[in-house]
C-alpha cells in the first residue's frame, strides 16, 4: 500500500513500566483515567494501546489510549467485569504495571475522514482526530449511543477538537435517532472521498465496514477481540483475515477492513 497508508507500531517494542494513577472521575457510565509513566520518553501512536495490572487479577485489562501529554497518558474504562469494576474503583496514587506500547497504530491517510464510534471506542478515536487534525485533514465524528449517556464523554474527549460532530441515540434522547451509519451511508452517497475508521461494538464496525466498502472507500477498524497477554505470546486473540489467521494483539488491533472475514 502507498506510504501514507502504511501501518505503525510493533508489538515487540513493548516494555513493563511502573505506572501511578494521577486522576480517576466519572464521565456518566465511564471512566476518564490518567496514568503518569516513569519514562517520559514512551509515545503512543493513536490505535496502540497498553496492558495494564489489576490488584488481585491475573490477567491485565487491554485500553487504547484517548489521548497522551508528556508523560501522562489518558484512558477511558468502562466497567463491565470484576477487573474493570475494580480498576475504575482504584484512587490517585495507585500503583499499577503497564505493558506498553502495544500493537500498531491507525495509518493517517490522505484527504478527508469520518471516525464512527460507540462508547468506550470513542477514546482512541479522539487520539486519531487530534493526529488527523495536525495533519490538516477535516474531520468528521459519527458517535452512536443507546441513550444521551455518552454526552459527557464526547464533550470530554472531542470538546478542544475542531470536528463536525454529530451525536446518535436509538431512543431519540439526543442528537439524531438512530443508528451513525445512516449518516455514513449518506455522506458516501454524497460522493464524499474519505477513510473511514471506526473503533466499538463489534456489530458497528461490521456494518460501518460493510457501508465504506460499498462505496469503495478505504476503512481501517480497531478489532477489540478477547486478549490475555497482549504480546503474541498466548494465541487467544485471533480473528480471521483473508490471508488467514491473525492474532489482534500482535497483527493488529487495526486492520484494513477490507482484509477481515466478518
Amino acid at each position: 500500500m502507498p506510504r501514507s497508508l502504511e501501518f505503525h507500531g510493533s508489538a515487540a517494542a513493548w516494555d513493563d513500566y511502573p505506572v501511578e494513577i494521577i486522576d480517576s472521575h466519572s464521565l456518566g457510565p465511564h471512566q476518564r483515567i490518567v496514568l503518569s509513566f516513569a519514562d517520559s520518553g514512551l509515545r503512543f501512536k493513536p490505535g496502540q494501546f497498553l496492558n495494564l495490572s489489576v490488584p488481585g487479577h491475573l490477567l491485565r485489562r487491554p485500553l487504547a489510549p484517548a489521548g497522551q501529554h508528556g508523560s501522562e497518558i489518558e484512558l477511558i474504562v468502562t466497567p463491565f467485569g470484576p477487573g474493570t469494576h475494580k480498576l475504575v474503583r482504584l484512587k490517585p496514587g495507585s500503583r499499577l504495571r503497564a505493558l506498553a506500547p502495544l500493537g500498531n497504530s491507525f495509518p493517517v491517510a490522505p484527504g478527508d475522514a469520518v471516525l464512527i464510534g460507540a462508547g468506550a471506542g470513542a477514546a482512541p478515536l479522539a487520539f486519531l482526530a487530534a493526529r488527523l487534525l495536525a495533519y490538516g485533514r477535516n474531520v468528521t465524528v459519527l458517535h452512536g449511543a443507546p441513550s444521551n449517556e455518552d454526552a459527557e464523554l464526547v464533550r470530554a474527549l472531542y470538546g478542544g477538537l475542531e470536528v463536525q460532530l454529530e451525536y446518535f441515540s436509538e431512543d431519540g434522547s439526543l442528537g439524531r435517532t438512530g443508528l451513525p451509519t445512516a449518516a455514513l451511508h449518506e455522506l458516501l452517497a454524497s460522493g464524499a472521498e474519505v477513510t473511514v475508521y471506526s473503533v466499538g461494538p463489534y456489530a458497528l464496525m461490521k456494518a460501518a465496514a460493510a457501508v465504506a466498502l460499498a462505496w469503495r472507500r478505504p476503512a481501517f477498524v480497531s478489532l477489540d477481540a478477547h486478549m490475555a497477554c497482549g504480546v503474541g505470546a498466548c494465541l487467544s486473540c485471533a480473528v480471521m483475515t483473508k490471508s488467514g489467521q491473525k492474532h489482534a494483539c500482535k497483527d493488529g488491533p487495526v486492520f484494513a477492513a477490507e482484509e477481515v472475514r466478518w
